[in-house]
C-alpha cells in the first residue's frame, strides 16, 4: 500500500486551501468494514493493445490479485449489470453478470463465475441499439436495457426474461431522447433513468443529430407497468448540458454527472442531485476544479454507507469526492484517464479504474490507496462495478 495524494493540505487540489475543521466528520473517521470481509470481486470491460497486435476487447471478473475470469467481446464494452441473486454469497457460488456494448453496439454478453457455463450472446432488435446500461428487477428474472429507437429519434427501455435466454418480451418509452443510465430505486419498483438528450443513428454513429434542440431529463418510471411518475429537466440555459450517468444515494437521492455539449467556454456545474417531488439542484466545483473537469463526468457511484460519490473526470485526469448527505464537494484525487468507480464493502472507499490500464482501491478515511495486480497493455472502459 501507499500513502494517498489527499491529505489536509492539498485534499482540495492546488491552490485552494482548507482546514481539518472543515472536513466532514466521516472523511477522518476509520473505515467501518463489512461484517464478513472476503476477497471483493469487481467486473469491468476493456480493450487489449498488445505491441504489434491490433485491439480486441473483454469483460471480466477480478479481485485485487488479477482476473477471476474473463470473456472475449466482439467489439467495445461499456458497462455490466449483475444479477441480484449473486449478491451476498460466498465467492465460491456462481454469480452472473451482463456486460454491455458502448453505444452504438447491439450486443450484450452474460457470463458467470462458473467457468463451465458458456458466455452467452443476445443482441438488441435491428432497429435498436444499446446505450450500455442495464438493470436486473430485484429477483434477477427481468432485464431493462436502455435503448435507442433510431428510426423514430425516442428513447426506449427493453424488458428481456433472464430465465428465458434473455428473450425480449416487450418495452416502453424512457419518455425522452437518448436514455443512458439508469438504476432501481429501494422499493424495487421506481426506475430513475438519465435521458441524456442526444439523438443518434448508427449511420452517423456518435454524431450528434439534434444539437440546438437538446433536452435531457430525469425520469422516474414504474417497471411494472412502464407508466411516467415523475420527469424533470433542466433549464433552458443549461439544455446542452446532457445528463448521462446516475448513482442512488441513501433515501433514494439521485446524484448524476453530466456531460456538457455547448461552447467549451463555459462551464455549468456537472454534479447535480434530486430528491422525488423536488427541482433538481446543481452543485459547482470550486472554479480550479470545475474548469479541470473541462466539461465531462464520465462515471459516478456511491459508496457502501450511502453517504459519499465518487465522480470520475477522465478528461481531467482525476476523480472527485462529494458528500451526498449535504451536496457539497469534498476533494479530488490524481488517477490519468481514470473513468470507472466501484463501491468496496467499506465507507468511503473505491475501486478505480484507468484508460491506462490502473486499477487502485482507494479509502477516503484511511487516506491510503493500494494497487490491483493487473495484465499488461489494458486499457479499462467507462465503467467498474461490485460484484460481491
Amino acid at each position: 500500500m501507499h500513502q494517498m495524494a489527499i491529505n489536509r493540505r492539498d485534499f482540495i487540489r492546488s491552490g485552494l486551501a482548507v482546514s481539518a475543521g472543515a472536513l466532514p466528520a466521516f472523511i477522518l473517521s476509520p473505515t467501518v468494514q463489512a461484517s464478513e470481509k472476503t476477497e471483493e470481486l469487481f467486473a469491468a470491460a476493456r480493450r487489449h493493445l498488445p505491441n504489434g497486435e491490433s485491439a480486441s476487447y473483454s469483460a471480466a471478473l477480478f479481485t485485487s490479485a488479477g482476473d477471476l475470469r474473463s470473456v472475449a467481446l466482439p467489439g467495445r464494452g461499456h458497462d455490466v449489470a449483475v444479477r441480484p441473486h449473486g449478491l451476498g454469497e460466498r465467492i465460491t457460488q456462481p454469480v452472473e453478470v451482463v456486460a454491455f456494448a458502448r453505444r452504438p453496439g447491439r450486443f450484450a454478453v452474460a457470463f458467470s463465475t462458473n467457468r463451465a457455463r458458456e458466455p452467452f450472446h443476445f443482441f438488441a432488435k435491428e432497429d435498436r441499439h444499446f446505450y450500455g446500461h442495464g438493470v436486473f428487477s430485484p429477483n434477477g428474472k427481468l432485464l431493462f436495457t436502455t435503448e435507442n429507437d433510431f428510426e423514430n429519434g425516442v428513447g426506449v427501455i427493453g424488458i428481456r426474461d433472464a430465465t428465458a435466454g434473455y428473450k425480449q418480451i416487450g418495452e416502453f418509452s424512457s419518455f425522452g431522447i437518448g436514455p443512458h443510465d439508469m438504476a432501481l430505486l429501494d422499493d424495487g419498483i421506481t426506475l430513475v433513468i438519465a435521458n441524456g438528450g442526444l439523438e443518434t443513428s448508427p449511420e452517423t454513429g456518435r454524431q450528434i443529430l439534434n444539437l440546438t434542440e437538446m433536452e435531457p431529463s430525469l425520469v422516474y418510471i414504474d417497471c411494472r407497468t412502464g407508466t411516467l411518475i415523475e420527469k424533470q429537466t433542466l433549464p433552458a440555459l443549461l439544455h446542452q448540458l446532457s445528463i448521462r450517468h446516475l448513482t442512488v444515494a441513501g433515501k433514494n437521492r439521485v446524484v448524476f454527472g453530466g456531460q456538457f455539449k455547448g461552447p467549451k467556454t463555459n462551464q455549468p456545474p456537472l454534479i447535480g442531485f434530486h430528491d422525488r417531488g423536488h427541482e433538481i439542484k446543481l452543485v459547482a466545483a470550486p472554479k480550479e476544479v470545475l474548469r479541470d473537469m473541462k466539461n465531462y463526468v464520465g462515471s459516478v457511484t456511491v459508496d457502501n454507507s450511502g453517504e459519499i460519490i465518487a465522480a470520475s473526470h477522465p478528461r481531467g485526469g482525476f476523480i472527485s469526492y462529494w458528500d451526498a448527505v449535504n451536496r457539497t464537494f469534498i476533494g479530488t484525487r490524481k488517477l490519468i484517464d481514470g473513468c470507472g468507480v466501484a463501491r468496496t464493502h467499506s465507507k468511503s472507499e473505491f475501486v478505480q479504474t484507468s484508460g491506462t490500464g490502473q486499477v487502485e482501491q482507494t479509502s477516503l478515511s484511511t487516506q491510503v490507496s493500494k494497487r490491483f495486480e493487473t495484465a499488461r497493455h489494458l486499457q479499462w472502459d467507462n465503467h467498474a462495478i461490485l460484484v460481491r
